[in-house]
C-alpha cells in the first residue's frame, strides 16, 4: 500500500480482506434455521407440540427468508384449532415464497375445513399448475379441483388437467414398452448384455 494513501483506505482495503462475504452470513443462518426446523419437526414427531412450536418459530425468526417453519407452525396451529392464526402462518409461507407447494396444498385443504370453497379452489388450482405431474400431491389437488366441480365451473381448465394426465399415461406405457422391448432383446440373446 502507498504510505500516501489516506489511511482510511487501509482500514476500508483490510476490512475487505478479512471480513467474510456477506453469503457466507447467510447460508450460516439457513443452515442454523434448518437445524431448529429440524428439531421442530421431531418434537411434532414426538407430540411435543410446544417444544415443536418454539422450535419452528425461532428457525422463523433466524432466517426470516425460509418459509418451511412458517409453514410447519401454520400445521401445528391448525392441529390446536387456531386456523385464523394457522392461515396467517401458511400466507406467510406463501408471502415468502409465492410457489411454496405445501403452503398451497395447506391452505386449500384449510380453506375447505373453512368452507370458502373459492379459495380453496384457488389454492389448489396453483398447487397443480406448479406440481410436477408426477407428484402424488399435485394428482391430490387434480381429485380435489374435480371434487369441488371445478371442471364445471372453470371452463378450460379440464383440458390442462387431463392433457397432464395423458402426458404421464404416456410416459409409463413408453417406459413399459422400453421394457418389453429390453426382455424380448435379452432372451433372444440368452443374457444380459
Amino acid at each position: 500500500m502507498n504510505s500516501t494513501a489516506p489511511w482510511w483506505l487501509a482500514v476500508g482495503v483490510a476490512c475487505l480482506i478479512v471480513l467474510p462475504h456477506p453469503s457466507l452470513f447467510s447460508a450460516a443462518l439457513r443452515d442454523q434455521a434448518v437445524t431448529y426446523r429440524t428439531e421442530g419437526y421431531e418434537k411434532q414427531q414426538q407430540g411435543d407440540m410446544v417444544g415443536a412450536l418454539a422450535a419452528y418459530q425461532k428457525a422463523a425468526a433466524i432466517d426470516p427468508a425460509y418459509p418451511t417453519p412458517h409453514n410447519d407452525v401454520g400445521v401445528l396451529q391448525e392441529q390446536m384449532g387456531q386456523f385464523e392464526d394457522a392461515k396467517r402462518s401458511y400466507e406467510q409461507a406463501l408471502l415468502i415464497d409465492p410457489n411454496y407447494l405445501e403452503a398451497h396444498a395447506n391452505l386449500a385443504m384449510l380453506h375447505e375445513r373453512l368452507g370458502d370453497k373459492d379459495q380453496a379452489v384457488q389454492h389448489w388450482t396453483k398447487r397443480y399448475e406448479l406440481g410436477d405431474p408426477a407428484d402424488p400431491w399435485t394428482a391430490r389437488a387434480e381429485e380435489r379441483l374435480v371434487a369441488l366441480g371445478v371442471i364445471q365451473s372453470y371452463p378450460g381448465l379440464k383440458g390442462k388437467i387431463y392433457s397432464r394426465r395423458r402426458i404421464v399415461e404416456d410416459e409409463l406405457k413408453a417406459h413399459e414398452q422400453s421394457t418389453q422391448e429390453f426382455h424380448t432383446v435379452t432372451e433372444r440373446s440368452g443374457r444380459w448384455p
